[in-house]
Formats: structure tokens, sequence, C-alpha cells
């Protein structure tokens, strides 16, 4: 026995690194699918998001938007709709949390959203059957922020409500000011029936620009943990400059703020110029 040690260990070490061996393959395959899954996830996620040349750009407004996922897939969901020959439909929602429940949930909120989204509809009703659906769908796990907007262009009248999500900057152009946008009521999902939804009515004047974003682009953060902020946004909204350069300039001075510090959330921003 003793002889034929030193050949039985060999034997055994040989045995035991060919079963590790077969084991880190068949995880590395696992690895592979769920990777594959992944993209296929993010590429279908992608098609619920709207394009830029998917925007109006008519003599009424001009839309243009920025999306950025922390990873594959991501929470946040922005939308514009043609409601009618004269009124417009957008909004901006942000998931808690990331990854794929966050982008789950999301895929169902759009597709409520879109069914809801009419000219028939008054936004407060809207807010009240997609609380519902969360409430139903997420069983208090998760809540939803979100902002939604109808413009009547023959009115040139906004009227919003604001579900917790970060105030949107509308720029006065007349004015040289900025307000923000916070009108409204708690975020979806946190409360089986909101006490209280506000509408909001804004009057809107040719030159006035409109910039909605999620947490990820005000909460970024630079090496002493500072945040991005929306004063930035205030200086970016203020140029007279094309809504695709207003927000080329905004992400570019957001990644110079941060300098090499990894993005820790979904960003996404939706903007619009009225004429």
């Amino acid at each position: 026995t003793i002889k034929h040690l030193k050949f039985i260990q060999t034997i055994t070490n040989i045995i035991v690194v060919a079963i590790e061996n077969k084991r880190l393959y068949k995880e590395s395959l696992q690895q592979a699918a769920f990777k594959k899954e992944l993209e296929l996830a993010s590429k279908m996620q992608a098609m619920l998001i709207p394009a830029n040349d998917a925007f109006p750009k008519n003599a009424h407004l001009h839309a243009a938007s920025y999306y950025s996922p922390h990873s594959e897939v991501g929470g946040d969901y922005y939308d514009f709709i043609r409601l009618s020959k004269e009124e417009y439909g957008f909004c901006i929602a942000d998931v808690s949390g990331k990854g794929m429940a966050a982008a789950i949930l999301m895929s169902n909120f759009q597709a409520s959203l879109r069914a809801l989204f009419t000219d028939k509809i008054e936004l407060p009703e809207i807010i009240t059957r997609l609380n519902d659906s969360i409430i139903n769908n997420a069983k208090g796990e998760k809540f939803i922020t979100f902002f939604i907007g109808r413009y009547n262009a023959k009115k040139r009248t906004l009227h919003y409500v604001n579900a917790g999500h970060n105030p949107p900057v509308l720029y006065h152009a007349n004015e040289a000011k900025s307000v923000y946008l916070n009108h409204g009521c708690f975020g979806l999902g946190m409360f089986d029936v909101i006490p209280k939804i506000d509408e909001a009515v804004v009057e809107i004047k040719s030159g006035d620009k409109l910039i909605c974003y999620t947490d990820g682009l005000s909460e970024a953060e630079d090496t002493d943990q500072n945040e991005f902020g929306t004063l930035p946004i205030e200086r970016c909204i203020a140029q007279k400059k094309s809504m695709e350069v207003i927000l080329d300039v905004l992400k570019n001075a957001m990644r110079n703020f941060i300098k090499d510090q990894p993005v820790s959330d979904d960003i996404s921003i939706l903007g619009i110029e009225f004429y």
C-alpha cells in the first residue's frame, strides 16, 4: 500500500481536477447562455424605448432624448405619443432598484400605459389605474416614480401630474427663468389607494423648453461624492441651441463632472422645445 500511495494520490488528484473542470465547463456554458439571454432582453427592451427619429419634429414642438442603462437592462422608461391632431402625450418613469426585476416591471408598465393613454382619459384617472396595476404586479415590493404630461398645441397648455418623480425643468424663454414641475402625488405602487392627485396646468409660449430626467443624472457623483444636481440642467436648457445639442452638452457636462467614477444608475433624459 505504501509502495503505491503516490500513484493512488496522483490518480485521485487527476480525477478531482477532471471533475472540477467538468463543473467549471458546465458553469461557463450556463453563464454564456445567461449572457445571451441578457443581450436578447436588452435588445427587446431597447425596442420599447423610442428612438430620437421617432419623436415629433414639426411646427408645434421638437423632442429629443438620451438613454443609458446601468447594465444590460434597466428600469427607466420614457415615451412620446401623438394623442390627436393637436394633442401630444409624453412621460418619463423610473422603477425602484435595477436589473432584471426592474426591467420586467417596466415592460409591463409600458404596455399598461400605452393601452390607457388616449385623448379620452384624464391624467388623474391614468395615475389611478397605473397604481392599481403596479400594486397587483409588484405586491408592494417595488414602486415607480412617474411624470406624465399632455400638451395641447392649439391652446398652448401643458397639463401634468408628477407622481413622486424628479421635477422636470421648464425654461420660460421670454422671462429667462426656469421652474420645476413638482405638483402631483405619491409615487406609483407606494399605497393601495393614492389619497390625492393634483393635476397642474402650465401656459407654454414659443421658445419654452422642457427637460425631464431620472435620478441617475442628478445623483451622479464625482470622486468626492458630490452630486451633479439640477443647476447644470438649468444652465444647459437656457442655451440657444437645438434640443439635441442641449442634451449632448448636458451629458458631456455630467461625464466631465464624475470623471472616472462609474455611473451607478440608469440615466434617461427627455427634452422638448415648444414653437
